[in-house]
């Protein structure tokens, strides 16, 4: 299987990596094919380029090993198409306070990376900064689906940002396969029914009161995975993320990295969401080991009153 379009997408597209930059590619004992194909193609691009394996962390979120943090403020560009997800790890914000370009991948597998990843920048981008844009006059957003979802909340567009893939400038970083425009709801109320996520399964009723989970009851009578995952986890009922797809050619495969990313569904976000939140001691700012997103199948989404996606039809597009 050739993985060079998709390293193409990493290098090129996304990082623009030049001459004379320093590139890390880490790998948490992915798929070694994919890796090589990464450091292969930055290998054209540039002279000094470094993959370091590292053993696969416990959980999504966890911090990597100090040699790996101490390793990522040192370079230019790092690459993280990792098993579990360096988003959200302080060695992500700390390698981007030092300069890096970050791009994270993680739980990116071959399907994956042969789909969304190949998709054109250029149109991403175009439909990211369109829902950002629109979001930047909306007051407030609610979401229906077929199962049975109602929530709304509101929209204060400090803390929102388009998903374009474009990870160019010093500092910046950026989740590939890209593909959303996603930020934080405030004052977020209603009832969220499962549809894909990884840790609860499809029918869970999630009743959500001023951004807190409240309850969480799954189908049957089994209790709820969903709240003993939460357990007293401090943050982990938080409303983190509300994410809008915009890559067309993701499609729901059950893989959070693609899924969150189809053009036509939404997602949502437990836990932690302090990389969304501009400076310090905002009070919308959470702080949490987990970060969890779940994925709505064939939304209905209105930004006030103007329909944005109709059972998962993008039909925004049409007003552009």
């Amino acid at each position: 299987m050739d993985f060079s379009d998709g390293a193409e997408t990493i290098i090129d597209q996304s990082l623009a990596v030049q001459d004379g930059e320093s590139v890390l590619v880490l790998n948490d004992s992915n798929d070694e094919a994919m890796i090589q194909a990464v450091v292969d193609r930055a290998e054209q691009a540039t002279e000094e380029v470094e993959a370091i394996t590292f053993e696969e962390p416990e959980t999504q979120g966890a911090e990597p090993p100090q040699h790996v943090t101490d390793a990522m403020k040192d370079f230019d560009v790092v690459v993280a198409p990792t098993i579990k997800s360096l988003t959200h790890t302080d060695a992500r914000r700390e390698a981007c306070e030092h300069g890096a370009r970050v791009v994270t991948l993680p739980s990116i597998t071959r399907e994956v990376w042969n789909q969304a990843l190949t998709a054109d920048l250029q149109e991403v981008k175009r439909n990211s900064e369109a829902i950002y844009e629109a979001l930047h006059d909306t007051t407030e957003v609610r979401v229906t689906t077929p199962s049975g979802t109602d929530v709304s909340f509101e929209v204060q567009i400090k803390y929102y940002e388009p998903g374009t893939g474009m990870v160019r400038d010093s500092g910046d970083y950026g989740n590939l396969p890209a593909g959303e425009t996603f930020g934080v709801p405030v004052n977020m109320s209603g009832t969220l029914v499962i549809d894909h996520f990884p840790i609860a399964p499809r029918g869970t009723t999630v009743e959500i009161e001023d951004d807190k989970v409240v309850s969480a009851e799954s189908p049957g009578n089994d209790g709820s995975e969903l709240e003993a995952r939460f357990g007293d986890t401090q943050g982990a009922r938080n409303m983190a993320e509300f994410g809008f797809g915009t890559n067309p050619e993701a499609e729901l495969v059950g893989n959070t990295l693609q899924d969150e990313k189809v053009l036509g569904t939404v997602h949502f976000a437990f836990g932690d969401n302090s990389s969304y939140v501009p400076g310090d001691n905002d009070p919308r700012e959470v702080n949490a080991p987990l970060h969890h997103d779940t994925v709505c199948e064939k939304p209905t989404v209105y930004f006030d009153d103007t329909l944005m996606l109709d059972s998962g039809k993008p039909v925004f597009l049409d007003r552009l």
